[in-house]
């Protein structure tokens, strides 16, 4: 456990590779803009406002992600935007030129921020966009205090995944690879490296204030990451109402791309673009692509995805023995023998049944009679996946990673076979024992069922 979390902290905690050794910066001068510090109310600290194009009807607020770079994030997209639009770039408190203070630096706290900057300086129409951590804040502001927001951007989101499916499948294979040299004691302070055993638990540690000052060492990033990664965003996500425009770049190592199609699949209005040679700063790996996209978001042009199929089709879907095999469209069945690196996109099919293989599976629906997704001795990875049947999922001696994943079963949502490890995120099961959201880790014996 204090090893998973060292290493989801430290990727959190990396700043983009255009900001490692950046400092907070000034903005670009623009036509009728100011700066503004002032004190808000939530952290009870000073924070650094930079606002453009004041008179023009619409609003539009920047939110960055961690590091001192802070509204420096923005620098390139700030002098497109403000000859149309109100502009209100923040340096949020605890990072760049704002205040640093031994706080509770919740998306909570800083959606209540966000509020406070809105009803001061944009009453009126907004769009609010957000990036990495900034992306995460963003999506809780949407959901807590949707009036007046017309749009809301969202670009290579943090923290939505559960933090187990981090240290799984993205931190542990990418560690040699990351921006360096990384000094874990430097960067970490040694922070949960010095936690007693079992670890404190973490909830309690982010609302203690001496012990976010000995173990965190007030440091704003360090709590910020934390208190993001114990951020369960599932009863938020069906609350945001606004269209929205997801873009990531291609190449992000830092936060996966699944984080996007997962939010395009749960959000009620969401589209996805992936924006290509591009990596988690697209606004300044590629600044042409990116500040284009934020255009057409905000004028409603986004580019329109691939749809899952309605009805499931006749053809019958097979792979035996074989690897790096694709399956997209609408079938009556698909199975699945003996197979690896096979990859599922927008399907629709009557029955899936996958028997030791290792498969991917991204956007879909399996609306099957009886059982909708068997799974024997093998390893799924699913996102944006609806299951529906009599059980829909049956499991044997497996691991299946589902993140915004709905489960509806008439009779269980989920049956054990045999011993199976279960990885939710922002996902949601229906059955007659119980209607509720999924986040976490779930290790279940034979005979369980939920």
């Amino acid at each position: 456990m204090k090893n998973c979390l060292l290493l989801l902290v430290l990727i959190l905690l990396l700043p983009p590779a255009a900001a490692l050794s950046a400092q907070a910066q000034d903005l670009p001068s623009v036509f009728d803009s100011r700066e503004l510090r002032v004190t808000e109310p939530v952290f009870g600290g000073e924070v650094r406002i930079l606002e453009a194009g004041r008179g023009k009807p619409v609003s539009v607020l920047l939110v960055h992600g961690l590091g001192d770079l802070a509204g420096g994030t923005w620098e390139k997209l700030i002098p497109e935007l403000v000859g149309d639009y109100h502009v209100i770039a923040v340096d949020l408190p605890g990072f760049g030129r704002s205040e640093k203070r031994n706080a509770l630096y919740s998306p909570a706290r800083y959606a209540a921020f966000l509020k406070w900057v809105v009803d001061r300086y944009a009453p009126g129409p907004l769009v609010v966009i957000g990036h990495s951590l900034g992306g995460a804040i963003a999506l809780h502001f949407a959901a807590s205090h949707p009036e007046n927001l017309q749009r809301l951007i969202l670009a290579d989101v943090a923290g939505i995944l559960h933090r187990a499916v981090y240290t799984k499948e993205l931190l542990a294979p990418m560690l040699p690879e990351l921006p360096g040299p990384v000094d874990l004691k430097s960067l970490l302070g040694g922070v949960l490296g010095r936690l007693p055993t079992p670890p404190l638990d973490l909830d309690f540690l982010l609302g203690n204030e001496i012990l976010r000052s000995r173990i965190l060492g007030e440091d704003p990033a360090k709590i910020a990451a934390l208190a993001l990664v114990q951020e369960d965003f599932s009863p938020l996500l069906e609350r945001v109402k606004a269209p929205t425009a997801i873009l990531w770049g291609a190449d992000d190592t830092v936060t996966p791309l699944r984080t996007g199609i997962l939010l395009e699949a749960v959000l009620p209005r969401a589209r996805l673009q992936v924006i290509p040679q591009a990596g988690h700063v697209p606004m300044f790996d590629q600044p042409q692509l990116f500040n284009r996209a934020v255009q057409d978001a905000i004028a409603g042009r986004e580019i329109k995805p691939p749809s899952v199929p309605t009805v499931t089709g006749t053809r019958v879907g097979v792979c035996r023995g074989e690897s790096g095999n694709t399956f997209s469209g609408a079938y009556d069945s698909i199975e699945i023998t003996d197979c690896s690196d096979v990859r599922l996109t927008n399907i629709t099919t009557g029955s899936l049944v996958i028997d030791r293989s290792r498969v991917v599976i991204e956007k879909g629906e399996i609306h099957g009679a009886d059982v909708a997704l068997k799974v024997t001795d093998s390893t799924i990875t699913a996102t944006g996946l609806r299951v529906e049947g009599e059980t829909a999922i049956l499991a044997s001696g497996s691991s299946l990673d589902l993140a915004g994943v709905t489960l509806t079963g008439t009779s269980a949502a989920v049956q054990i076979v045999q011993p199976s490890t279960m990885y939710f995120s922002v996902s949601r099961s229906k059955s007659p024992h119980g209607n509720g959201f999924l986040h976490g880790v779930r290790r279940l014996g034979a005979g369980e069922l939920f």
